[in-house]
């Protein structure tokens, strides 16, 4: 392929022939001129879109059945992208942070054993593979037994200069880090390999300069330009693969160089799957060169291609131009075959720099949650992640998900009009056959020693790119398929703002209906629903863990597990804002419309047993009345908006108070019988029943706290006063930007001091727009509040 390097005051692009240019030279160089290059033609068979959602497939695996982690420290990852510079290279330690990839690693081994510290995490790695896979009971790693590490080194030669993916030399002395100092694993018992490539000097020194009894394995024995170990000023702990034939077989088709391994790993204990989070395929070449590739991605099963000797002979079988969809996967043979992938303790991706081909330079991800900045390519922000899991089927399917959504709206826009990212077709294919290779889409019958080869994981999509939300998150108790955490850290937790000061519940005014737990920082409870009708505008926490919500259309009660108990519509032209509890089996609301009634209805028979008219005014039924309250003596608190009065009724419908303001919105019953009313001006008062403000709050628009609406606030034990800013996400006008987030809720002193702000607005704690905010220590019992006797 004939390349031209073409240099403008941007950026130097590499432009390919291949990429069908058309330059027009003149005969002196002085008159060169590059014109506007013709459009690329349209990319044939990359199209390939997921199937449906929450639909898992296979048998999960792990201590926690199917679960992912993924942890994200933008700082990690610091390289300025200057892909055509081979003296700034993205590997060196100045663009890549050890000890955040190490904090990355803990933390994400951590999350997925459950365990409190690193050293019983990796304690728990071991036995959970000692007892599932060699029938070994309370036995974790021993000397002497070897730890083979598979990175991915596509790209890398014996002195690699250029910037084109390949394992990470910073995430790599993370690991070992972590397997010496914290599971107390021998260095000699550590053997890093990819015996399809020559392992490059940047990689070989950054371990050795820690660890220098850590052994790798290659493609053939050292190279004079490979570097030395610089404890023993040789190649002592560089080794040439020991081929050993029919180390793997097939379950379809006649193999012959591909079942030859290396014999150093075919020994080894253990296995740690260590690959890139990359695609395999990509049809156009701007930036890199060579060949589009033969499959869609380049995970962690296609990893085990530098496991074996021929890998040639599998590319057609797994090429979709050259194999029928759905067809015999090599990948599931190599995942459970017992000198290979069997072994697998773990599975870890690289996220730091990640790829969109097998040859490829980093790739900024510019969608959520990553939100990296693409133009110009040199920029500092990259994916920076890490993934993790026992299960081999599920961490693919996340990253495969992953993968996509980062591909919508990312076009390449400066010379060709192109996405930066394409799946290829069939993308999913090998995980379906892996979830599932008794009763695989292809027809075969996957056989290893004669044995029937069992679900390898299980295969899933997510629920939707913004959510991420697998079959296990959205029911923790009885989905079947993955559940996927992810842990921000670095700055990437400080966009998340507040999370672990109060365990509390949340709901808010959204397009869809949702609602959250928040305890010790974390999401431990949500509901999720996307079709439903109208907003959330009211939700109350029971004592019995049951949710009652007011959704504009209608009225329902949720119970622990998400499911709704019972519902009610509003009939056409009425709405419902704000539900309170009225005793055990009763709850009274608002039906706003013409006329607005207080109604107390008996639950779940639905039968009305009280209602009354309320105060209004023509002109619709959405903009009379938010928020409700009933007291301790038994009356009923009603904010009309339309009036900007706040009222007062006892149980027979006589009005006992009123009390009017410039805005009103929500409204509540303090401790000491005071009134605490909120406008959505931003200002929040206390009165005493004569009317009397004893305390106020104005929470104006500023440059800290743009688009201030405020609905609710709450008065704690403590004397402050949390306040909620809604974020109006039917605004077209008001964009929500993820990385300078609006406040959902501050808390004041009483004498007006910010002491906390709520900002969660990111993965995995996404809260969305703030209405409802109550504490989890505090909920409402059904039986104390009674509106009247009810017959």
């Amino acid at each position: 392929m004939n390349c031209l390097n073409i240099r403008n005051d941007r950026i130097t692009k590499l432009l390919c022939g291949g990429a069908m240019l058309a330059l027009l030279l003149t005969s002196s160089p002085a008159s060169a001129q590059l014109r506007t290059p013709e459009p690329y033609k349209p990319a044939v068979g990359f199209d390939w879109k997921p199937g449906p959602s929450n639909q898992p497939v296979g048998e999960a695996k792990g201590i926690f059945p199917g679960r992912v982690v993924m942890t994200r420290n933008p700082e990690a990852a610091k390289w300025g992208g200057r892909w055509n510079v081979n003296e700034d290279q993205w590997f060196l330690d100045k663009n890549t942070d050890t000890d955040a990839c190490e904090e990355m690693i803990r933390v994400a081994v951590e999350r997925l054993t459950g365990a409190s510290d690193a050293s019983q995490a990796w304690n728990k790695v071991f036995e959970h593979y000692n007892l599932t896979a060699r029938k070994l009971a309370d036995r974790g790693y021993k000397p002497g037994e070897t730890i083979a590490v598979k990175i991915n080194l596509n790209n890398s030669s014996s002195n690699k200069q250029d910037n084109q993916t390949d394992a990470t030399p910073q995430m790599v002395l993370a690991l070992v880090r972590q397997l010496v100092n914290e599971a107390g694993v021998n260095q000699k018992d550590i053997l890093i390999y990819d015996i399809k490539r020559q392992i490059y000097s940047e990689l070989l020194t950054t371990v050795w300069k820690e660890f220098k009894d850590v052994r790798f394995i290659q493609d053939g024995g050292p190279r004079k330009d490979q570097a030395v170990n610089p404890a023993y000023g040789d190649h002592t702990g560089l080794e040439g693969a020991e081929w050993m034939k029919d180390g793997v077989q097939y379950s379809h088709g006649d193999y012959n160089d591909a079942k030859t391994i290396a014999k150093q790993v075919a020994d080894a204990t253990y296995l740690i799957n260590f690959a890139i989070l990359k695609l395999h395929s990509y049809p156009y070449n701007y930036m890199e060169d060579g060949d589009n590739g033969q499959t869609a991605v380049t995970m962690s099963s296609k990893n085990h291609f530098g496991s074996i000797r021929g890998t040639g002979e599998l590319h057609a079988a797994i090429n979709p131009t050259l194999k029928a969809k759905e067809g015999y996967s090599p990948m599931v043979d190599l995942e459970a075959a017992p000198n290979i992938g069997a072994k697998t303790i773990l599975y870890l991706l690289d996220g730091l720099y990640c790829g969109r081909k097998w040859r490829t330079y980093p790739l900024h991800f510019p969608n959520y949650p990553f939100n990296n900045k693409v133009e110009p390519y040199e920029n500092p922000e990259w994916p920076a992640c890490l993934l993790a899991s026992f299960d081999g089927v599920a961490i693919q399917s996340v990253g495969l998900d992953l993968m996509y959504a980062q591909s919508k709206n990312n076009t390449e826009p400066t010379y060709h009009d192109v996405p930066r990212i394409l799946l290829r077709d069939n993308a999913d294919d090998f995980l379906k056959e892996m979830a599932t290779p008794q009763n695989a889409p292809s027809g075969v019958k996957y056989m290893q020693g004669g044995k029937p080869v069992e679900s390898l994981g299980v295969f899933e999509h997510w629920n939707n790119d913004h959510e991420m939300q697998y079959s296990r998150n959205l029911d923790p108790e009885n989905g079947k398929g993955i559940e996927f955490i992810y842990v921000p850290l670095g700055s990437a937790a400080q966009l998340n703002q507040g999370l672990d000061k109060y365990d509390f519940f949340y709901a808010g005014e959204s397009p869809r209906h949702r609602m959250y737990k928040v305890k010790d920082g974390e999401v431990i409870w949500s509901y999720i629903d996307n079709a439903g009708r109208g907003e959330i505008s009211d939700a109350v926490l029971m004592d019995d863990d049951h949710v009652l919500v007011a959704h504009q259309h209608g009225i329902m009660e949720v119970d622990e597990k998400g499911k709704k108990v019972w519902s009610m519509d509003t009939p056409k032209g009425y709405e419902i804002h704000s539900i309170q509890p009225a005793g055990k089996n009763h709850v009274v609301y608002v039906q706003c419309g013409e006329p607005m009634t207080a109604v107390v209805m008996e639950i779940p028979s639905k039968r009305i047993v009280k209602e009354f008219k309320l105060p209004y005014r023509d002109g619709g039924s959405h903009g009379q009345n938010r928020m409700i309250k009933l007291t301790k003596k038994g009356t009923l608190l009603v904010a009309n908006m339309q009036l900007n009065t706040v009222y007062e009724f006892n149980d027979k419908g006589k009005q006992l108070n009123e009390w009017k303001f410039n805005s009103v919105w929500g409204v509540d019953e303090l401790p000491n019988g005071n009134i605490l009313v909120t406008g959505n001006n931003g200002e929040v008062r206390e009165i005493n029943r004569k009317g009397k403000e004893v305390w106020s709050y104005n929470w104006v628009a500023s440059d800290r706290y743009p688009h201030v609406s405020t609905q609710r606030s709450y008065r704690l034990d403590n004397g402050n006063t949390v306040i909620g800013n809604w974020f109006n996400s039917w605004d077209s006008k008001q964009k929500l930007d993820r990385n300078n987030s609006p406040a959902q809720f501050i808390e004041v002193t009483p004498g007006g001091e910010i002491v906390w702000e709520l900002r969660s607005w990111n993965a995995p704690a996404d809260l969305g727009p703030s209405t409802v905010f109550q504490l989890l220590s505090e909920p409402v019992e059904r039986g104390k509040t009674h509106f009247g006797s009810y017959k």
